[in-house]
């Protein structure tokens, strides 16, 4: 007992901790936490699901089985199932937390030491190397990680207070991730932050005083503006880069272009969805349909290796049509919507992080999918699993106890 405890405490270390400074790190903690669920839950075979339990793993499994038999009807192959197994696994991964009980604060730690990491690595990347930012990883899926652990620090610093060295471990890692996906170079996933972030602290300062309210805002600002702001940085020269590149694709149509290719792929995709609404052309058929669109010059050559539409919601429909999107909509919507939202009131800081925390993810990734297919990348996929098996374990681990006293 106390050994698989021990190496469960491991897991919701390592789900952080390593996610982003090691090949395929973002694997290591989920895995070990299932293996662990799997090998103890063998001999007992008790009900992997259970009514606190059931908005967190039913999304997560019928997304997964939705998207292999559409997978399979347009593909019969292993690569129409194998990257949605993990969305079934992570039953074994929460019960395993359930289970065992590891302290949230391996996992919180884990968070923050991990986007230190991500900060240490980017930045010799980028000022020493003088290359873009991408860890083990592509720049975009790194940046966007990042961010999400950045901003996962966030929370609990504004939300559980008292430890100084937590507090300030919560807010190396929040400065951290956003330094990480600054050097990343990385713009979609900011287009929603500031939004994400005025609900944070809508519902995290309540109770406070609206001057030290204002205060914490202003500040937050001010450590927003300090990359944007910064003369010839990366940041201003990206955003003029993607303006001067939608001022020139609304003006002459040029698609050659991270901006251009974008709305290009938009437009083109969304004049093609009613021709197979219901369950998509799949992946292949997308390849398809970009290769003759750019034969036939309705696409630039630039598009040619492009292997999704940069935008996770317009990609899914393409390829597994209104099913599909409904899916993925579950699965973001359910858990943060029915589960974790009862637990924002009524219940201590602690339960308050977790719940924060399990509904800023759904939210950070809605975000991401805006202008990347977050989920059709493995990292996305499995940073996502990881961080709900995590947070909404922890979280009914919080509660439970808190209702006990």
């Amino acid at each position: 007992m106390h050994l698989l405890k021990s190496f469960c405490s491991l897991s919701v270390f390592l789900v952080g901790a390593v996610a982003l400074v090691m090949p395929r790190g973002y694997s290591l903690g989920f895995f070990l936490a299932c293996v662990v669920g799997l090998l103890a839950w063998l001999p007992k075979r008790e009900p992997l699901v259970d009514a606190n339990t059931k908005w967190l793993i039913w999304p997560c499994v019928a997304y997964a089985l939705g998207h292999m038999v559409i997978g399979l009807t347009h593909q019969w192959a292993w690569r129409s199932l194998d990257a949605y197994v993990p969305f079934v696994l992570v039953a074994f991964g929460v019960w395993a937390v359930r289970r065992y009980k590891p302290n949230a604060l391996f996992f919180w730690s884990g968070l923050a030491l991990g986007a230190v990491g991500a900060a240490c690595l980017a930045g010799y990347q980028a000022q020493v190397l003088g290359a873009r930012a991408d860890g083990f990883n592509q720049a975009i899926q790194f940046g966007n990680a990042a961010l999400l652990m950045g901003v996962l620090c966030l929370v609990r610093l504004l939300t559980v207070r008292g430890n100084k060295w937590m507090d300030a471990l919560m807010l190396l890692g929040f400065g951290a991730g956003l330094a990480a996906s600054v050097w990343s170079q990385t713009r979609g996933g900011w287009l929603a932050v500031l939004l994400i972030l005025a609900w944070m602290l809508t519902n995290a300062t309540q109770g406070w005083q609206p001057a030290k309210r204002m205060t914490v805002a202003m500040a937050l600002l001010f450590v927003l503006a300090i990359p944007a702001l910064q003369p010839n940085g990366i940041v201003q020269n990206r955003v003029m880069t993607a303006v001067d590149e939608l001022k020139t694709y609304l003006v002459s149509k040029t698609q050659g272009s991270s901006v251009g290719a974008r709305l290009a792929m938009w437009e083109f995709a969304s004049k093609d969805i009613p021709n197979a609404p219901w369950i998509g052309v799949g992946v292949e058929g997308w390849k398809r349909s970009r290769d003759q669109a750019v034969q036939s010059g309705v696409l630039d050559p630039f598009m040619k290796d492009f292997s999704h539409l940069h935008n996770e919601f317009l990609d899914v429909t393409y390829k597994t049509g209104l099913i599909g999107l409904a899916l993925l909509l579950a699965l973001y919507w359910l858990p943060m919507l029915m589960f974790f939202k009862p637990y924002l009131h009524g219940y201590g800081a602690e339960v308050k992080a977790l719940a924060m925390g399990g509904m800023v993810l759904p939210m950070m990734y809605m975000d991401f999918g805006l202008t990347q297919a977050f989920l059709s990348h493995n990292s996305g996929r499995m940073v996502f699993v990881s961080l709900l098996m995590c947070l909404g374990g922890l979280l009914m681990n919080a509660a439970e106890s808190e209702d006990v006293r």
